[in-house]
Order: structure tokens, then C-alpha cells, then sequence
């Protein structure tokens, strides 16, 4: 049976009137791709999330914590997708999924908010990253291969890359600085922090490049969704 994969909606613009909550289609393609049912998961606050500073949203309710969690318990695995801000939502969904040891796949942005909540013992762990200072420019959205990343031992991620060094793509202006239990299992040619996992649980991993839009062209982008897609197929939801 295919898993069913949540996906956190992510507040963007269609037009200057217009905003949407949304997920972008090559994330949801991969997942569609790689055998899972894709599921988005929508905040329940009346917020317009676009033009609303995350520190400015009125924290949620229990109720509303509730039924994000009854979202996420429809699923088998969790991807958190890309963006520019994460809010409250975000970390109470990855936080329950977390909890429930399902696998989870932060890509990106989803990435940094794992190492923030990881590193931030406030209930809302809200945006620590900083800005890039690097002779790596690490945004240039169109470029298939942008820079290296080495690939640390004894981790999860090189059991399923197999490889110590692989090139990925960039679309960051921001990077994290530290982990607390994360274990950090790549870094960039310039030292950034570019992967990192819970060595504790079966899938909980976290990248900072774009595997979801390498599918067509890159084998260890597909060895990291097919992984994440097959530990998802082993969850059985209560």
C-alpha cells in the first residue's frame, strides 16, 4: 500500500491580492513519483500567514495544536518542504510527527527549523539562521550542480548515498550554525552545515539543497527519496 506522505503548506503570493497557502509542484511530484500519496497539511489559524511576521501570529490554541495533530496522524511520513519563514504551525507538526517516530524529510528551510527547534529550548523556536558569508554563492536557483558536499561517516546519510562526497544544488541565502542532538552528517565545500539526522531514529533527516528537483537527473537524490518513501511504507498508524 502506498504511504501517505504529509506535506506542510507554505504561505506564498499568487498576486499582490491574492495569497495562497501552498506546496511547490516538484515536491509534490516527487512524492508522487517515488510511490506516496501526498497529503498537504494546512494551518488552521484565520492568519493571512503571507504578510505576517511569524513572531507577530497569535500563538495557537490547544484545540488548534489538536488538529494538526489529527492531520499528521493520517500519514506515514513527513516532508518539510522549502521556504523563507517557518511559523508556530510548522513546529508543532514537526514536533507530534517527531514524537510519533514517523520518518521526516526536511528539505531546505525544513532542514533549518529542525537545527533551530534542536538548539532553541523556547516553546516557539522562531528563526536563528544567519546570513551567508561565503565564497560559495549558494543561491542560484537554476544550476543543476552548485557545490560539493562531504558526506560525514558513520551516518545515515552515507549509508544511503554510499558516496563521501556528492555535488547538489543551492537555493539558500541562509545557514545554521549549530546542532544539539542533530548529529551533522554533511557539510559544503565552505564548511556549512548541509545535512543532519536524529542517529536514534529510523528516518529523520534533514538537507539543505533541493533533492526533490534533482529526480530527473541525479541517482542520490532518488536513493533519498526512495528511502524515505520505503521507511514510510514500514509505519503502522494506530
Amino acid at each position: 500500500m502506498k504511504p501517505i506522505i504529509g506535506m506542510i503548506g507554505r504561505p506564498d503570493s499568487a498576486s499582490d491580492d491574492d495569497k495562497v497557502i501552498c506546496i511547490w509542484e516538484k515536491t509534490r511530484r516527487a512524492i508522487v513519483k517515488k510511490g506516496g500519496i501526498p497529503f498537504l497539511i494546512l494551518p488552521n489559524q484565520d492568519i493571512e500567514y503571507e504578510t505576517t511576521r511569524p513572531k507577530d501570529v497569535p500563538r495557537l490554541t490547544e484545540e488548534e495544536k489538536n488538529n494538526l495533530k489529527r492531520m499528521v496522524n493520517m500519514c506515514d511520513g513527513l516532508l518539510i518542504p522549502g521556504g523563507y519563514k517557518w511559523y508556530e504551525y510548522d513546529e508543532v507538526i514537526y514536533r507530534y510527527a517527531f514524537e510519533k517516530n514517523i520518518p521526516i524529510l526536511g528539505i531546505c528551510a525544513g532542514m533549518q527549523m529542525m537545527c533551530c527547534m534542536d538548539v532553541n529550548d523556547k516553546e516557539v523556536a522562531y528563526d536563528t539562521t544567519e546570513l551567508n558569508e561565503t565564497e560559495i554563492n549558494h543561491h542560484q536557483r537554476e544550476t543543476k550542480y552548485v557545490h560539493k558536499v562531504q558526506i560525514q561517516d558513520n551516518t545515515k546519510l552515507k549509508k544511503i548515498i554510499g558516496e563521501n562526497e556528492i555535488k547538489v544544488n543551492s537555493k539558500h541565502n541562509y545557514h545554521v550554525k549549530k546542532v544539539n542532538k542533530l548529529k551533522i552528517s554533511a557539510y559544503s565545500e565552505d564548511g556549512l552545515i548541509e545535512g543532519v539526522e536524529y542517529p536514534d531514529k529510523e528516518f529523520v533527516i534533514g538537507v539543505q539543497w533541493h533533492p526533490e528537483t534533482m529526480l530527473d537527473y541525479d541517482e542520490y537524490a532518488n536513493k533519498l527519496f526512495d528511502e524515505f518513501i520505503e521507511s514510510a511504507k514500514k509505519v503502522k498508524r494506530k
